[in-house]
């Protein structure tokens, strides 16, 4: 765990550091020009080097500072992060309603190949590959039976995407607390050190305190703010998704059901008879 705090630390404060020094230092004609007036990137590199890692090593000592209260958070910040990287994933537009899906499954159901139909829906694994699916199976059950079956497909799918999204939630919620759990510890320690100290007067005695109270009340406020943004860009994505999946639905469905019904097997038996009856009578009639 300190070793993926320190990677952390590492990143953030080597880019300061690195714009820091950028702005501080001169190009002269292809040759890097210190304050001083005088030629020297070897020292000047030196110099950075030292710099950034006195850097880390005062954020880590400020991090360590916080004590578990910051270990917690930082625990809890990386399965917000897992998660929300994998929502990231799941949740594209093509991963929801695949437009190449749409003209796949009209094409196949125009050519009569529903078994082909259901399998490659199956094996799509999007939102709208799982109510074409259940439109598929259920296709001889009219219009009405299967709108209200695709509908109810559709809102338990949008629903398990919701709860996929509650750890996000539970970071952006518990993070700030932790942080004022951290806070309160703090001042409790600084309130004991100076009942202990008592007329001492020595102010620097409450500092490993209250530095402890407000690294972890940054701590989480660094943390909770990307997670409340990042838990609403995806609420919103997946209403885009649901409003995308209900057009697409929609359309399939009418095209399917009310414009060119699918023949069920009854229908084609009766047609199969028919044809049959016909062929025979043609065929007395030319005897």
């Amino acid at each position: 765990m300190r070793s993926v705090v320190v990677l952390v630390c590492l990143i953030v404060v080597s880019l300061s550091a690195r714009a820091s020094f950028a702005q501080a230092e001169s190009v002269d004609g292809g040759v890097v020009v210190s304050s001083s007036g005088t030629d020297s990137p070897a020292l000047d590199t030196a110099e950075f080097s030292t710099q950034e890692s006195s850097a880390v090593e005062e954020l880590v000592h400020k991090l360590r500072q916080g004590g578990i209260v910051v270990v917690l958070q930082i625990l809890l910040s990386i399965v917000g992060v897992s998660v929300a990287l994998e929502r990231l994933v799941h949740l594209r537009g093509k991963a929801l309603v695949p437009p190449k899906l749409v003209d796949d499954a009209d094409r196949l159901w125009k050519e009569g190949k529903y078994d082909e139909l259901v399998e490659k829906a199956g094996n799509d694994g999007s939102l709208l590959g799982l109510v074409i699916e259940e439109v598929v199976r259920h296709r001889s059950a009219g219009h009405q039976v299967v709108s209200q079956l695709a509908g109810d497909v559709a809102a338990r799918e949008i629903r398990r995407h919701m709860q996929r999204l509650f750890p996000i939630a539970l970071v952006a919620t518990l993070e700030p607390l932790l942080g004022l759990l951290g806070t309160m510890l703090g001042m409790i320690g600084a309130f004991e050190t100076v009942a202990v100290a008592g007329s001492m007067g020595d102010a620097s005695i409450l500092a490993d305190d209250i530095a402890k109270a407000l690294v972890t009340t940054a701590v989480g406020l660094i943390i909770a703010i990307p997670a409340v943004f990042i838990y609403q860009c995806l609420k919103s994505q997946i209403g885009f998704g649901s409003a995308a999946l209900d057009q697409a639905a929609s359309g399939l469905i009418s095209d399917w059901l009310i414009l060119a019904p699918a023949p069920s097997e009854s229908a084609v038996e009766t047609v199969t008879a028919d044809s049959r009856e016909s062929a025979a009578v043609e065929v007395e009639a030319v005897r």
